[in-house]
């Protein structure tokens, strides 16, 4: 009889009745975009996600490499469920994907950079026809419209697609090119690092765009954008998030 009776009571435990409910898997995408992913997957993304996974038990974050080009392929497959560190305006609206977005947790820009050279000054960055430029492939830049298709913005803008903000800068200062785009918060990181760069990059005021950084939800997906938004908010407000920015650098 206790056997049978202790067989009831794991039947109930199974199914729900006094066990606890399993963590739910979040897939967080993320394509290389310096200092929140780097190109080995380090970065302010795995931090986030780190921080996340301490902050509570509900759900389990993981990371998932995409290519920023592929990201949106990669979202309507159901490859990777949220994704940092992104914005309505690049191309998620047209291309009329499920995807939802938490409100704006980050703020930041892009600048562009050119070699320091006498008599040059912020009027250099004024007009950018004539130049030669350098960005990131599958990134979106303000003063194409953010259109990001290669073709335009090397036919249009004399612009070259690469893969990294370090190859970007080493292009600019072996005089490849006029000027790069980078986002100012790599640009700090890298002036931090390579304190001699100073004297020699010019540095717009200037910039491209405005970053509003938000969190990226797949609809039907494993979180719904207000729990991740009320979870970004309670960190924030406690302190951990611009404590997490301080630590990367980030200039808010």
């Amino acid at each position: 009889m206790r056997v049978f009776i202790r067989g009831l009571f794991l039947l109930a435990m199974a199914w729900g009745g006094g066990g606890t409910a399993a963590a739910e898997t979040v897939r967080v995408g993320g394509y290389p975009f310096p200092p929140f992913v780097e190109a080995d997957g380090s970065g302010l993304a795995r931090d986030l996600i780190d921080t996340l996974n301490k902050a509570q038990s509900d759900y389990v974050f993981t990371f998932v490499p995409v290519a920023a080009r592929r990201r949106y392929g990669d979202l309507a497959e159901g490859r990777f469920d949220v994704m940092f560190f992104e914005s309505p305006e690049w191309e998620w609206a047209e291309k009329g994907l499920p995807v939802d977005f938490t409100a704006i947790y980050l703020r930041g820009g892009e600048v562009f950079v050119a070699r320091a050279q006498p008599g040059r000054g912020q009027d250099y960055f004024a007009e950018l026809k004539g130049k030669s430029l350098v960005g990131i492939l599958g990134y979106h830049y303000g003063f194409a419209d953010f259109d990001a298709d290669p073709g335009r913005l090397a036919r249009d803008w004399n612009m070259k697609l690469v893969g990294s903000h370090s190859s970007s800068i080493d292009m600019v200062l072996a005089g490849r090119v006029d000027m790069a785009v980078v986002t100012d918060s790599y640009l700090w990181t890298y002036l931090g690092r390579t304190p001699e760069a100073r004297r020699a990059l010019l540095v717009s005021e200037r910039l491209d765009q405005v970053y509003r950084h938000r969190a990226l939800v797949r609809r039907g997906g494993p979180i719904a954008v207000a729990t991740l938004d009320e979870l970004l908010r309670r960190l924030d407000k406690d302190g951990t998030l611009p404590a997490l920015w301080k630590r990367a650098g980030i200039v808010r």
